[in-house]
């Protein structure tokens, strides 16, 4: 059975984004040397992808091609008019916690939960998070969409590993205990 693993970047004050959803705080960090900070021996590991609609849509702002072509990707939205545009990508609108242990099931590879927050609190309120990578980015931002928006349930985890990075970028992994 495959596992849910939650791979994210975090400010130093615990946001994933500004409140508008910008990211230019994670583009602005010097990496001269182009380090990629683990993230394609992560993706080499997974076999879908599951993201809130807001995550989606930021995702699409980039301006780039659909980066996770070959996978199935799950969009989770109560907005029932919405409409993925991105190949193999699939609305999700039924019980969060059955479908994802269904899938789980259905899956060899693991799930990558890309966000966002209230997501994320989602995941954990549900027991479905397996392990969390946290790659902490040295900076704060202030105002922002903080990882955890909710208080999600409390749940003990354990650190797995540490990796630190030239940049100053720390990952952090925890498995659920």
């Amino acid at each position: 059975m495959s596992k849910i693993t939650l791979y994210i970047a975090t400010t130093l004050d615990g946001k994933i984004a500004r409140k508008d959803g910008g990211l230019d705080w994670l583009f602005a960090l010097a990496n001269p040397n182009q380090i990629d900070h683990g993230y394609a021996d992560f993706l080499k590991s997974i076999g879908t992808t599951i993201m809130g609609k807001n995550t989606y849509n930021e995702i699409l702002g980039f301006g780039v091609d659909w980066p996770y072509l070959g996978m199935n990707s799950y969009v989770v939205t109560t907005d029932k008019e919405f409409k993925s545009t991105t190949p193999d990508t699939f609305i999700v609108a039924t019980n969060l916690a059955n479908f994802v242990n269904d899938l789980k099931k259905k899956n060899e590879k693991d799930i990558w939960l890309i966000g966002g927050g209230q997501l994320i609190a989602s995941f954990l309120d549900n027991d479905l998070l397996d392990t969390m990578i946290l790659t902490l980015i040295p900076t704060t931002i202030g105002e922002g969409i903080p990882l955890f928006p909710e208080i999600p349930k409390e749940t003990t985890w354990t650190l797995a590993n540490v990796e630190r990075f030239e940049t100053g970028v720390v990952n952090l992994t925890y498995d659920k205990k």
